[in-house]
């Protein structure tokens, strides 16, 4: 018998355009915010001071934006470092995908991702199965740079195309470094093909990859409905080309039978001797041992015997913390670090956090993101976390790559505008200084890739629009300098400005999104909170109203259900010392799956300091867009 699943053979993939060479482009992270206690944990300990940490060395991270890039940029700080990495990457599927969501105490959403979501989760790749295979070529060799040299990897997919996802996988970690695959259960239901039903789907793979011979799977047991009886087992009855190897049993020299080998070393038949669990057959004259009583055995590459995909969240194809839970036990222990980088609702971060490992979770979805934050925030005793992006980085990167001409040609500015503009349906203008453009009877003004607009920018196109004549101006941004809202709306409004500022999405630099016409320019919340003191003497934020103007995404007879500006708030959040930096979630409210009622008033904070203090206020709507105020109270 020949073995040849060790062999060196050539392997790859190849398609149309294929290139080897994956793009490492290192961008600085931002931190947007800092969470050093859950509420569970608060809630448990009945203590409603925020207690910092400055003694934590580690933060686990929760990153927002593509995994290409967010992987890129982990390089520089660890490579060779993570020993587990888990992904159920989007399936070849060429479907979109909902979420069903919730509005107040239980009004159902469906929330359309090929409208909200980034194209993770669209599942399009227009270019064809080649588009595909490269897009999961450059991740996964990004993956085997982040995967030290006893980490493991463990590959999600399904029937349709995880055989040409495991021949890429085996040119990137090697056809040496396949271990098995893993069958998992996950949602029966038929398929359509070609107008006919074919067989039901049962069942997923799950490809299990190691870095090197240095890497180690942990054997996982599974629980047997009854107890085995102990039996005797021939000790040499184990099939293999291995060469004959002696063994000294009660003082005398054993050899194994042709074609066979012995099943443990020496040392262990020793130990086995002095246990009493080793003998010599009365009827063979070969040496046996006992095979102890067990209630569990060693589980195999079958899974099915529980549920691959769970309904915590309400997320689509949320993988089960059960299935979690036995990859982490299988790949890690206490300490390591665990990433997934197509985190969706956040099984493997949870999982990893209640396992004692540490973790790095990364998805490109904003309401991905967000689930995930408020499924940690359960999670009694869950260690400080950081959420990042690359925010402005990545956007600076983009527009370098995407409108530069020439290597040492300045970045053409008006040609970033004239993108923006035909984006948004507007026609660009000339001979004005802050206005770019015009659409119907608004002029617009876009804003700049790498900083927030700011007060002084926009009234300077109101001013610059009274001057033309123009009462009607629309502000396109990125980000928006805190505070400014409300404030220069009320300044438009006295001056017979209307004025309206609009989010430009991050859709803009995705090509597929572009070109499938998949761009919405949403105009920004109106949030209203209010800072009192209590009988005690401590501050307490209540949110007072709350305005999205997206609601065409919500069905007309869904709308009509809706009866509080609340019930279109998802969470919030409150940092009591703001220090126009990082946002550090000090206390939170939010809703459940179980839990839908939100507390509109926060706990009381007392300032140690009597000075002035900046409070912010982060309120994150039912879609996941967040929303923020900026208060100043004296202590």
């Amino acid at each position: 018998m020949v073995d040849n699943v060790n062999q060196d053979i050539p392997t790859g993939l190849y398609w149309k355009g294929k290139k080897n060479e994956v793009e490492r482009i290192v961008l600085p992270f931002q931190t947007i915010e800092t969470i050093n206690e859950s509420r569970a944990t608060r809630e448990k300990e009945k203590d409603y001071m925020f207690k910092t940490n400055p003694d934590t060395k580690w933060y686990n991270r929760l990153i927002w934006g593509d995994n290409k890039y967010i992987m890129s940029a982990l390089l520089e700080e660890f490579s060779g470092k993570i020993d587990l990495i888990y992904i159920d990457p989007p399936f070849f599927t060429g479907t979109d995908q909902s979420i069903v969501i919730e509005a107040g105490e239980n009004i159902p959403i469906t929330k359309e991702q090929s409208l909200l979501e980034e194209y993770a989760y669209r599942n399009i790749w227009t270019k064809g199965p080649a588009s595909y295979f490269q897009w999961i070529y450059d991740r996964l060799s990004l993956m085997y740079d982040l995967l030290s040299y006893k980490g493991i990897i463990f590959i999600r997919h399904d029937q349709y195309w995880s055989h040409y996802v495991k021949v890429i996988t085996d040119e990137v970690f090697g056809k040496r470094n396949f271990q098995n695959e893993i069958i998992v259960k996950r949602i029966f239901k038929n398929v359509t093909q070609q107008g006919r039903i074919s067989i039901p789907i049962a069942t997923d793979s799950l490809f299990v990859y190691f870095k090197s011979d240095q890497s180690l799977y942990i054997d996982i047991y599974k629980k047997l409905e009854q107890t085995r009886e102990s039996y005797w087992r021939a000790l040499d009855d184990s099939s293999g080309l291995r060469k004959p190897t002696e063994r000294i049993i009660f003082g005398k020299t054993y050899y194994p039978p042709a074609g066979k080998h012995f099943k443990f070393s020496q040392d262990k038949i020793d130990q086995l001797v002095n246990d009493g669990r080793i003998r010599i057959n009365p009827k063979t004259g070969r040496p046996q041992y006992l095979v102890q009583e067990a209630d569990k055995a060693v589980l195999n590459s079958n899974w099915t015997d529980i549920s691959g995909y769970s309904f915590k969240t309400g997320y689509p194809t949320e993988n089960s913390e059960s299935l979690l839970e036995r990859v982490i036990k299988a790949g890690s222990v206490d300490g390591e670090l665990v990433a997934d980088f197509f985190c969706g609702s956040g099984t493997t971060g949870a999982v990893a956090e209640q396992l004692g490992r540490r973790w790095i979770m990364a998805d490109i979805s904003r309401y991905a993101i967000h689930i995930t934050r408020k499924r940690l925030l359960g999670i009694e005793g869950c260690k400080p976390f950081i959420v990042q992006n690359l925010g402005k980085y990545e956007r600076q990167y983009w527009q370098d790559i995407t409108f530069k001409k020439r290597t040492n040609e300045q970045i053409p500015i008006y040609e970033y505008i004239e993108f923006i503009l035909k984006l948004y349906n507007a026609e660009p203008i000339t001979g004005m200084l802050h206005i770019h453009g015009k659409k119907g009877k608004h002029l617009v003004h876009v804003g700049a890739v790498d900083s927030p607009v700011t007060f002084s920018e926009i009234f300077e196109a109101i001013d610059e629009i009274k001057k033309a004549g123009q009462n009607s101006l629309d502000i396109l941004g990125w980000e928006w300098e805190m505070g400014l809202h409300d404030v220069v709306e009320k300044e438009a409004k006295s001056k017979g400005v209307n004025l309206r500022l609009f989010n430009i999405p991050r859709d803009v630099m995705d090509p597929r999104a572009v070109e499938k016409g998949d761009i919405t320019f949403y105009e920004l919340a109106y949030l209203e909170v209010e800072a009192s003191k209590n009988k005690y003497g401590e501050y307490v934020i209540e949110l007072k109203d709350f305005a999205i103007p997206n609601l065409d995404l919500i069905p007309e007879d869904v709308r009509s259900k809706i009866k509080k500006w609340s019930d279109y708030i998802d969470y919030w959040a409150v940092d009591w010392d703001w220090n126009e930096d990082t946002f550090h979630n000090m206390w939170q409210s939010y809703r459940t799956r179980k839990e839908r009622k939100l507390e509109l008033k926060s706990d009381g904070h007392k300032y140690e300091e009597r000075d002035k203090h900046l409070i912010m206020v982060k309120v994150i709507d039912i879609f996941g867009n967040d929303t923020t105020r900026v208060l100043e109270v004296a202590a």
